[in-house]
C-alpha cells in the first residue's frame, strides 16, 4: 500500500513539476524546425533567420515566454515534439492525418507538393496519379509525402525508393535511376541550388491532397495554459502580423 501511494505521490509531483515549468516566465521552452529556407533558414550556431521564424518569435515573445530554437534535421525533430510535452515545431503541414496529433496554435506559410522529372525523359508522361504508378518514385523518409504515396498503393517492391533525404532523390534522378522525384516545390528548389542544377528539371504533377497550410504546432500532452496563451497572443496580433502578405513576399523574392 505504502509503495502504491508513493507512486501516486511521485507522478503528482512530476505533472505538478510540468505544470509550473510550463508557466513560469523564467523557464525556457524548446521549439525545433529544420533549414528550410526562406520560411525558416541556419544562419550559423544560435541563428535562424526566415518569415516563419520571425512570425513564430513574435508569437513567443509577445507571450513573455523564453524560449530556443533547435534546428536540427526533420526527422529529429519530429522525433523529439512527438515525445516530448511542452515542445513546439514549425513549419508543420497541417493533414489529416496530423490533425489529433498535435495542438496547432497558430498558421505560418503555405507549402506546395509535387512530381518532378527530368526535362529530357519525353517519355514520362502523366496526367494523374495512376499514372504515376507506372513509374519509380523517389520520397523522402519521415515526410507526409512517403505516408501519402504508401497510402495510395506504392511499394517498395514495385514503384517506391525511400531515401534519407531530398537531396539523395535528386541525385538518383539525375542519374535516371528513378523517373520521379516526390517533395515540397520548395525542398525541389533548395535542391537544385545546392547541387548547382539549372533547370533540367520539370514539375509534371501537383499533389493536392499535401498542398497545405503550415502550422506552429505543439506536442498534444503539452500545458493548456501554455497553448491557451500562444493562442490568445495570436488572436491578439494576426491582423498585424499580415502572415500571408510575408509569406508570398518571402518566396517571391527567394
Amino acid at each position: 500500500m505504502q509503495q502504491y501511494l508513493c507512486r501516486i505521490l511521485l507522478c503528482c509531483f512530476f505533472f505538478h513539476a510540468a505544470s509550473v515549468l510550463a508557466n513560469d516566465p523564467k523557464s525556457k521552452i524548446h521549439i525545433y524546425t529544420e533549414d528550410f529556407p526562406p520560411y525558416q533558414e541556419f544562419m550559423g550556431p544560435g541563428k535562424i533567420g526566415g518569415v516563419a521564424t520571425e512570425l513564430v518569435k513574435t508569437l513567443f515573445e509577445h507571450s513573455n515566454i523564453d524560449y530556443k530554437i533547435h534546428v536540427l534535421p526533420w526527422f529529429r525533430t519530429n522525433h523529439i515534439v512527438n515525445q516530448t510535452p511542452n515542445t513546439f515545431i514549425y513549419s508543420l503541414a497541417r493533414t489529416k492525418e496530423r490533425e489529433k496529433l498535435y495542438h496547432w496554435i497558430a498558421p505560418l506559410c503555405e507549402i506546395n507538393v509535387s512530381f518532378y522529372k527530368l526535362k529530357a525523359r519525353k517519355d514520362i508522361e502523366v496526367n494523374s496519379i495512376e499514372d504515376i504508378k507506372k513509374y519509380i518514385v523517389a520520397v523522402a523518409s519521415g515526410q507526409p509525402t512517403e505516408q501519402h504515396l504508401v497510402e495510395q498503393g506504392f511499394t517498395q517492391d514495385d514503384n517506391l525508393v525511400i531515401l534519407a533525404s531530398h537531396q539523395q532523390g535528386a541525385l538518383m534522378l539525375n542519374k535516371e535511376r528513378v523517373d520521379l522525384l516526390y517533395g515540397a516545390d520548395l525542398f525541389i528548389k533548395n535542391v537544385k541550388k545546392s547541387l548547382g542544377s539549372t533547370d533540367e528539371w520539370e514539375r509534371v504533377y501537383v499533389s493536392e491532397h499535401l498542398s497545405k497550410r503550415m502550422y506552429l504546432a505543439a506536442n498534444i500532452n503539452s500545458d493548456e495554459a501554455l497553448i491557451s496563451k500562444l493562442r490568445k497572443s495570436h488572436h491578439a496580433l494576426s491582423k498585424k502580423l499580415k502572415t500571408s502578405v510575408r509569406c508570398e513576399k518571402a518566396l517571391h523574392t527567394y
